[in-house]
């Protein structure tokens, strides 16, 4: 056995171990390189991770949106000939645009007359006509006074307002045209004519009629009938016809485009429980709305509180028309507490008045008698107004807001203000949802591809959150197109696949894209849901995990770390467990042999 001489000490070299990988060998080199990795990622942390978290959670919020726009159709067609509508970016926040059920498509334009020469003096006799009007179950009986030497035209405005002052839903307008197709619709006739229309935002689905058993055919049905003369025949009205398969791909282009609103009175707030200010006694409110007009009275007894008072005037309000609707609401009202720089707000009520589904120009007014000035209503009045809008240059006017194209099989609903001309697209469905596919296959990619190079920064797993999906439906995924490839396992899109299999088995695709439980899609919304609610950071490992080369051993990140952590003590303790008296303890250690 070898000896060494050093200052006098005599050492010697205990017999090798048979133990390659003992922790004599491993343990120190593996002790400093974990300090000094540590201290590496340390740096690394600090220098990247808050922008690396801030691309994470913009990598997530493009998918959640991209998945958002993915949309399975659903008009009661074939898969292969349906379609789905595509905004503008712009459009998304100011319209909200659908295809219609084909067993819910109703026409906005129901009747034309036929076309009149509008200055030429009418062939009917002067008189009083009478007809009735129904919509559905409801029916108006309207009347039209025709005098000597009136014109078509001016038959034809006394038609139209006695229809547009009547209680049903429903509108004429007169239309001029030189030449068929100058005008929007499949209007025929050439000269004046009238149009009765009613609006889609009226039509009874099966899922809005709640337990009415009618028919939805007869409970849409638009219909006239002359009671008195002949004014109805003859204006020959020709109904129009419901549109067969699905709606056209097409484009239109909506500009000018301006929400209207009911009118609506809003009341000051009062403290609910304060006896009111109001003169013991009766009151009133008149009101009109369109053609209709009225009082709202209501009375107040000695003692009454706000709350009391503007109840009644609430109910009284919403029983006494039913074109008016009223409610009280939560309200704010300065407290009487002033601190010297501010005036502090509490909570109160006020009284709501508003109009209900009004037709297009018909507003309410509401004047207050005398005496209820307190009441505060018109001082906080919204006056109403219809919705307008420019579509592929014809100007159309709603109320409500509701807009249908394509004789009824794509409704765009206005919820708001914009000028410059923004196109909305319906295109075939099977088209725009391979390409959605598509795009939500790159949106993946990217965020693994922004995930991945920081994966030591996030806690264990978190890239995993959205390859679990993939990873556990490998092989019918793959069979609709969707495969993991590469060293990073990205996926990879086969569009002829997906193809084949939406025309093979189209269920099977919606079932594995869009289960409410075990979805590609779904499953990985919910996941993007929960990291955009918690924030990316949040998935940081802790800082103090993190400790430089010289400092205490970090604390461990995760329950493996820690059980590692405790595997290495016991392996320790096993290793070095020798006798230090004896120099040729089998572990192989140099030690000295001086005296």
């Amino acid at each position: 056995m070898a000896e060494l001489t050093l200052d006098g000490t005599n050492l010697r070299i205990a017999e090798s171990t048979e133990k390659p990988d003992s922790a004599q060998r491993i343990f120190p080199g593996s002790y400093w390189e974990e300090r000094f990795s540590r201290a590496a990622l340390k740096n690394k942390y600090e220098l990247t991770a808050p922008s690396v978290a801030m691309e994470v959670q913009s990598k997530v919020k493009s998918l959640s949106e991209t998945l958002a726009s993915f949309r399975w159709p659903d008009q009661g067609f074939g898969l292969f000939n349906s379609r789905l509508v595509v905004n503008d970016s712009l459009l998304d926040k100011n319209i909200s645009a659908s295809l219609v059920h084909k067993d819910d498509v109703q026409r906005y334009y129901r009747y034309y007359s036929r076309g009149f020469s509008g200055e030429v003096a009418t062939s009917l006799d002067a008189g009083t006509y009478k007809f009735d009007m129904s919509l559905g179950d409801s029916s108006d009986s309207l009347e039209v006074e025709i005098s000597s030497g009136m014109t078509n035209d001016q038959v034809l405005e006394a038609v139209r307002d006695a229809v547009n002052e009547s209680s049903l839903h429903v509108q004429a307008r007169i239309f001029k045209q030189n030449a068929v197709g100058s005008n929007p619709d499949d209007l025929l006739g050439t000269g004046s004519a009238l149009a009765f229309s009613v609006n889609t935002a009226y039509v009874v689905t099966a899922e809005n009629r709640g337990d009415s058993t009618q028919n939805l055919d007869s409970a849409n049905e638009l219909s006239f009938s002359d009671t008195r003369g002949h004014l109805i025949s003859g204006l020959k009205l020709y109904a129009t016809q419901k549109p067969i398969g699905p709606a056209d791909e097409a484009r239109y282009d909506f500009s000018s485009a301006s929400a209207g609103g009911p009118s609506r009175f809003l009341g000051k707030a009062f403290d609910a429980n304060a006896v009111t200010t109001l003169a013991t006694g009766d009151h009133s409110i008149a009101y009109t709305i369109g053609t209709e007009s009225g009082t709202i009275d209501f009375y107040v007894e000695d003692g009454d509180d706000w709350n009391t008072v503007l109840t009644r005037i609430a109910d009284r309000a919403a029983s006494t028309s039913a074109k008016i609707d009223a409610e009280v609401v939560d309200g704010k009202l300065v407290s009487p507490v002033y601190t010297g720089d501010d005036y502090y707000m509490i909570d109160g009520i006020a009284v709501s008045i508003s109009a209900v589904n009004p037709k297009i120009g018909e507003r309410l007014v509401l004047t207050p008698g005398s005496g209820l000035d307190a009441l505060g209503l018109n001082a906080t009045a919204h006056p109403g107004a219809d919705a307008e809008m420019t579509i592929n240059g014809y100007r159309e006017v709603r109320a409500p807001g509701e807009f249908a194209v394509d004789r009824g099989r794509v409704t765009v609903e206005l919820e708001g203000h914009f000028g410059d001309s923004l196109p909305l697209r319906v295109v075939d469905a099977v088209t725009e949802m391979e390409k959605n596919v598509g795009l939500v296959t790159d949106s993946y990619n990217d965020l693994r591809k922004s995930i991945l190079p920081a994966a030591d920064l996030f806690r264990e797993g978190f890239a995993d959150l959205w390859r679990d999906p993939v990873n556990g439906n490998a092989v019918d995924l793959e069979w609709m197109g969707l495969k993991e490839a590469e060293e990073d396992k990205l996926l990879w899109f086969d569009s002829d696949a997906f193809y084949d299999a939406l025309l093979a088995e189209p269920d099977k695709v919606r079932e594995l894209l869009e289960d409410e439980k075990d979805g590609l899609f779904t499953r990985w919304q919910e996941v993007n849901n929960e990291v955009i609610t918690n924030k990316a950071s949040s998935y940081l490992i802790p800082e103090t995990s993190l400790p430089g080369p010289w400092l205490p051993e970090p604390s461990p990140r995760t329950e493996l770390e820690l059980e590692v952590k405790r595997e290495l003590v016991d392996t320790f303790e096993d290793s070095f467990d020798f006798n230090f008296d004896d120099p040729a303890d089998g572990s192989g250690r140099i030690f000295s042999t001086k005296g």
